[in-house]
């Protein structure tokens, strides 16, 4: 017998515990199980199953079985577990996408969609017994590690993105929003159906994510800066906001279904809440671990035109575009405060880092602060001629303002303003400030974003909401290389003959300098010369004075000899004798000395002057030396003062000729390395995108599995079931047999109870008939006696005593008659219960009797239960086994794709 067969013998024989099925109506509770048995087929049945069915199977999609649908049709699968709005199917039956179904019709019901959008939601349930099924799309962590108004560790900067956009348009769009990170040096704006990342501290493009929904209409960064949310979307068709990792680019999630654009979002600083609004005039909170709308606020009676988030996340403040400022708790969404005070539409609104003071701006012109106790406005102030259209509180506490005067401004705290800077070429739309860089960003209406440094007003440049494709940049990088690349040889050129001819001249210029430092050299050489010879001469001269002086000593002292050796003489002469002989010889020996002295001095004195007259020969020709070296440096340095405009001249065109030549070749590099790096941005995009079609077949063929592992799990639940259905049937043929069995016990201990009260009941009986037998005997004789007491006192009329005892015998007989009746009537019912008895143990033993039957005829209906019970356990363990199979296939294809990301993260730059 076929375990299908069995499932419907057992299903016949389990009848009586089985429940009738009822087809449902297509309303449903909120919290009915939605089934796709109960629910969703008849509606798929209905609705599609013209085209969808096993015969025509339109795009390959058959939506009459369970089994069919979720394995999806040519496109993939059409599900997504546990998110309706990421559901292909579901997007096509809300004509949030094309092709639109019903084609060329309007969309089904709208409670007919919301059955589908919670079977999606639920888990795409087959039937009641079913488990939600897992959902394919990749969970994000996005919890806060840390306080948002703490600096993080890692600064939250973009890794390698893609910066070939989306979309390139003829001209530039309004600047519909601005927001700069935190705590990097980043800025996001709007284009078209993307998001364009810049650096602050380069204006230099650092991504583009994509946003196919539309048009961004709002930006902001979580208060930690690592995500980034956008909210817009198609005006008057669809709104809906999206989230990335800035690090990555990849898309973290999608919130909210919106019938307009999106023109308001923020994200909590605890990044718990999503709350968006628009032209819909309500504000929606979401939860971003799970989508679920939260909170419908609606306060508000015009568009909403802002809202924000304060940054310790307690409380949510939203605007309109009719005044109204109103101010929630954001994890209840209850009302907290109305502010009340502008006079027109309400444009922006930002938080003081602290939380305690709220800024709003209108297009009544003001600026007001508000404290958040009682709601009172702190400061007023007119900000802009016309209408204020952003505002934004900076890190410090103060505000930075744009509106329709066209100026950018920043203002302290008490309304004063600190700095204007020039003015934008038409109506000012949207300004952020970065803490980061002192960078101011406004956005105008034509679509030009300017860059003004905070502190002196410096404009700094700009960026665009409308960059070029790398195809444009690259083509726009090679006319500038080649052109660079052609004024290279010329530069050279001009550069070298410009060196020629400053090294012609500074050869000639060397040459005539060593010469003249050959001269000066000679010159001091011959200076030094003269100086040591006259010096010499002066020596000479002083020893040639010192020995004239001393001959002139010498020669002074020959009179006074001479004169003495006369006097000796003429004494000899006039009276010789030997002592005057000897005077005479002596002096005359004496005068000999001197003259022999003088002599020799004389000698000396014209050695002195001979040397003298040479020293001045050679200081005469050495000095002729010298003034030759000293005309012919001082001609030399004339020639040098003459040449050396020449040289200075020459030496500042080479230097010029060089700086030219080399900054035409740095520019030259420059635009090399820029055509290079956007060459490199094509490899990277090209490698980035076939790394994303890996990781796309490799999450399809994940998704494939997870749909086998649904599909083989519903198989498991179905089994189960069935195997659930004999056993719940086995289970409650042998709760009746235990209800039969106790039964037949209980009416068995009931029957011997009977039988044991029947039993003492007779005894009963036969002694209650034997005194009443034995009453009926004297009440008998009693009435005998009676009657011949009777006799007795008529024959003795008037004997008192016998009229006494007759009357005694008389009430005698009555007393005992009335207990003889009263006896026999306890008989007659104590008989009647002894019946009823009887006739009890007899149903107990035709209850026991039936019971018994009843069993017996269960025990084989429960043994061809328990074989289906033992084949459906098999059947369930080998459906289990395939799950298992097919669990193991399903971590391989995970590692697969894990390994694609991580492949992703490393051409990205991403550390693991």
């Amino acid at each position: 017998m076929s375990i299908n067969r069995s499932i419907f013998c057992a299903a016949q024989l389990a009848s009586f515990v089985l429940m009738m099925v009822v087809l449902p109506s297509i309303v449903v509770r909120a919290d009915d199980k939605i089934t796709f048995d109960d629910n969703v087929q008849p509606l798929f049945r209905q609705r599609c199953g013209t085209c969808h069915n096993p015969d025509k199977k339109s795009g390959g999609l058959d939506l009459t079985t369970y089994t069919s649908a979720i394995q999806g049709g040519s496109s993939g699968v059409v599900f997504e577990p546990g998110d309706a709005s990421s559901s292909y199917l579901f997007k096509v039956v809300n004509h949030d996408e094309e092709p639109s179904m019903p084609p060329d019709s309007p969309p089904i019901p709208e409670e007919e969609r919301l059955v589908i959008r919670k079977w999606i939601d639920s888990g795409i349930l087959e039937n009641k017994g079913s488990k939600a099924a897992a959902s394919k799309k990749k969970k994000f962590d996005i919890a806060m590690d840390a306080s948002p108004t703490q600096r993080p560790a890692v600064q939250p900067l973009p890794a390698r993105l893609p910066l070939e956009p989306v979309l390139r348009t003829k001209s530039l769009n309004a600047c519909a929003s601005i927001a700069t990170s935190p705590w990097s040096p980043l800025a996001a704006v709007c284009g078209q159906k993307q998001v364009l990342l810049y650096r602050t501290d380069s204006l230099q493009p650092a991504g583009v994510l994509p946003f196919p929904e539309g048009k961004p209409q709002v930006l902001k960064f979580s208060r930690n800066g690592s995500l980034l949310l956008a909210g817009g979307g198609r005006g008057g068709a669809a709104g809906k906001v999206v989230v990335w990792n800035v690090q990555s680019g990849r898309r973290l999630m999608e919130i909210g279904n919106e019938l307009d654009a999106v023109l308001a979002a923020d994200i909590s600083a605890d990044h718990r809440f999503i709350a968006l609004g628009g032209p819909q005039k309500v504000v929606r909170i979401y939860s971003t671990e799970t989508g679920e709308l939260l909170h419908e606020l609606k306060k508000h009676t015009d568009w909403i035109y802002s809202l924000e988030f304060s940054p310790d996340g307690v409380l949510l403040a939203s605007t309109d575009r009719n005044g109204g400022v109103f101010v929630w708790e954001a994890a209840t969404g209850r009302d907290y405060l109305a502010l009340t005070g502008h006079t027109a539409a309400v444009t922006g609104v930002s938080w003081r880092g602290d939380s305690n003071l709220l800024a709003t701006g209108s297009e009544d012109g003001s600026i007001r602060l508000w404290e958040l106790e009682n709601g009172g406005q702190v400061k007023t102030w007119n900000a802009h001629g016309g209408g204020v259209a952003s505002i934004e509180f900076t890190r410090d506490g103060r505000i930075v303002s744009i509106g329709r005067d066209k100026i950018p401004k920043i203002w302290g705290q008490d309304g004063a303003q600190q700095k204007a800077v020039e003015a934008c070429a038409d109506l000012g739309l949207a300004i952020s400030y970065c803490d980061e860089t002192d960078v101011m960003l406004v956005g105008d209406w034509t679509g030009e974003i300017r860059a003004w440094k905070g502190a002196d007003g410096t404009r700094i440049g700009g960026i665009s909401t409308n960059p070029g494709t790398l195809a444009e940049r690259i083509a726009a990088a090679a006319v500038v290389l080649t052109e660079r690349t052609a004024q290279i040889e010329p530069a050279n050129v001009a550069a070298a003959a410009a060196g020629v001819q400053m090294t012609a001249m500074q050869t000639q210029v060397d040459e005539i300098t060593k010469g003249k430092v050959t001269t000066d050299t000679a010159m001091a050489e011959y200076q030094k010369q003269v100086d040591a010879m006259t010096a010499a001469m002066v020596e000479l001269t002083k020893v040639h004075a010192q020995a004239v002086e001393v001959l002139a000593k010498l020669e002074q002292g020959v009179p006074a000899i001479q004169e003495e050796l006369k006097k000796a003489t003429e004494a000899l002469a006039a009276a010789p004798d030997e002592p005057k002989k000897k005077a005479v010889d002596d002096i005359s020996a004496t005068l000999k000395a001197y003259q022999l002295q003088i002599e020799n001095q004389k000698v000396e004195v014209a050695k002195v002057t001979t040397a003298i007259a040479e020293i001045n020969l050679k200081i005469a020709a050495v000095t002729v030396q010298r003034d030759q070296s000293k005309t012919t440096g001082e001609q030399m340095a004339a020639k040098l003062k003459e040449m050396e405009p020449g040289l200075e001249a020459i030496k500042k065109q080479s230097a010029e000729m060089t700086a030219k030549a080399v900054a035409i070749k740095a520019q030259a590099d420059a635009s090399a390395a820029e055509h290079a790096r956007w060459q490199s941005e094509v490899t990277f995009v090209a490698s980035l995108n076939a790394l994303l079609d890996v990781l796309k077949t490799r999450e399809g063929a994940l998704g494939e599995v997870e749909t086998q592992i649904a599909a083989a799990q519903g198989k498991t639940a179905t089994d189960e079931q069935a195997r659930r259905i004999h056993a719940d049937a086995h289970g409650a043929m042998q709760k009746e047999v235990d209800t039969l069995t106790t039964g037949i016990a209980t009416a068995d201990a009931e029957y011997k109870a009977l039988q044991t009260q029947i039993a003492t009941r007779t005894e009963e009986l036969v002694k209650q008939q034997g005194a009443i037998d034995q009453l009926t005997k004297a009440v008998t004789a009693l009435s005998e006696a009676v009657k011949n007491a009777k006799a007795a006192v008529d024959l003795a009329a008037g004997d008192a005593e016998l009229a006494a005892a007759h009357v005694m015998l008389t009430n005698t007989v009555q007393t005992k008659t009335v207990a003889m009746k009263s006896m026999q009537d306890t008989l007659a019912a104590m008989t009647n219960e002894k019946a009823a008895w009887e006739k009890a143990g007899l149903e107990k033993v035709a209850l026991m009797d039936k019971n018994k039957v009843s069993i017996a005829a269960a025990t084989p209906k429960m043994q061809e239960l328990k074989v289906l019970i033992d084949a459906a356990a098999k059947v369930v363990e080998e459906s289990n086994k395939v799950v298992q199979q097919i669990q193991a296939q399903s971590v391989e294809k995970q590692k697969e794709v894990d390994a694609a990301n991580i492949e992703i993260a490393k051409l990205q730059g991403i550390a693991g």
